[in-house]
């Protein structure tokens, strides 16, 4: 069970791996769309993840946790599983620190995530989503090796290393938003982000951002326990695809007072035409669900400061063709 003091405590590891993961990733700005303005009748704060040098927030947790290994020198080789944007945050954390790293991959992963991650300097191992366990693989791996094993989103310093988002966002806004639209896949992001909004203004509201099908928070949290997706929807935002949340980020979600959203493939494609058109920029499906969730719900943000999360852009050129010839 996640306390108040719990959340206190995040909040102020947040703060403190603020220094680590700014040392080799700056700030990325906030932009706006005035069409997505004039949808609310109030204002869209788009906090641009995806200008990181990795394409995506991942990169705040793999340097906090990963800092905080270099500075107890307790290892220099880790492990990792991702579907590609943890990877890529890994190991770029791992060529900044002089950290050697091994990400477990699925066969299918996109093959601009696949190639970002070999760019980078970390040895890739396959796997098969269908068949294999990713996370038993690594654990094999981490135990035949002896290193760290640098957990997507179910990690406390992982947590606190996304929480840096909100940190910036809210430096850049000059004051508390009404509420918070994070993409979600474990749910380490809208933890930490969550964690420390409401640390700052407890009235903010913390949506999760989700795909029709893998809205596993959502459902979880209308249960009020952990509950897996129907997991009956489209695989285009690989990325978004957990079956169920993390027992840590579900805990800290719930404590925040967290409310799920989701998204159709429709609205996803529209939000990435949305996007390029108005800021020049190529969303990844994944890191498009939290613009999707404000055009399927503009009645429920009305009037209001709204922060939301634009979380990757790395995407297959094809695949963010077509998606552009989908949309509306």
């Amino acid at each position: 069970m996640i306390s108040d003091s719990h959340l206190t405590r995040l909040a102020g590891d947040i703060e403190l791996a603020s220094k680590r993961v700014q040392r080799f990733a700056p700030s990325t700005p906030v932009l706006k769309i005035p069409m997505l303005n004039r949808l609310i009748d109030g204002q869209v704060f788009l906090k641009a993840e995806c200008l990181q040098a990795t394409g995506s927030f991942k990169i705040r947790g793999a340097l906090n946790f990963m800092s905080k290994l270099r500075e107890q020198q307790q290892t220099t080789r880790v492990v990792a599983f991702s579907s590609g944007n943890h990877g890529i945050g890994v190991a770029y954390a791992g060529m900044c620190l002089g950290i050697k790293a091994t990400v477990v991959v699925p066969y299918d992963a996109p093959l601009a995530k696949v190639s970002r991650i070999q760019e980078l300097g970390a040895e890739i191992v396959f796997y098969d989503r269908f068949r294999q366990n990713r996370e038993a693989l690594a654990l094999e791996l981490q135990q035949s090796r002896s290193c760290a094993l640098v957990k997507p989103y179910d990690d406390w310093d992982t947590i606190a290393g996304q929480g840096t988002c909100a940190l910036e966002a809210l430096e850049q806004a000059g004051r508390a938003f009404d509420s918070a639209i994070i993409c979600t896949g474990g749910g380490g992001l809208s933890a930490g982000m969550g964690t420390y909004l409401r640390s700052k203004s407890d009235s903010t509201q913390v949506y999760t951002a989700e795909p029709h099908g893998w809205d596993d928070h959502r459902i979880s949290l209308l249960a009020g326990s952990r509950t897996e997706a129907p997991a009956d929807g489209s695989d285009w935002c690989d990325g978004l695809l957990a079956p169920i949340p993390g027992e840590l980020t579900f805990a800290i979600n719930q404590a925040n007072s967290a409310f799920g959203l989701s998204a159709g493939d429709d609205a996803i494609f529209d939000a990435m035409k949305l996007v390029r058109e108005g800021l020049g920029i190529c969303l990844e499906p994944s890191g498009a669900v939290a613009v999707a969730s404000v055009l399927s719900h503009p009645e429920t943000f009305r009037g209001q400061r709204v922060l939301v999360t634009l979380t990757g852009s790395n995407v297959d050129s094809d695949k963010f063709a077509t998606a552009l010839r989908l949309a509306g």
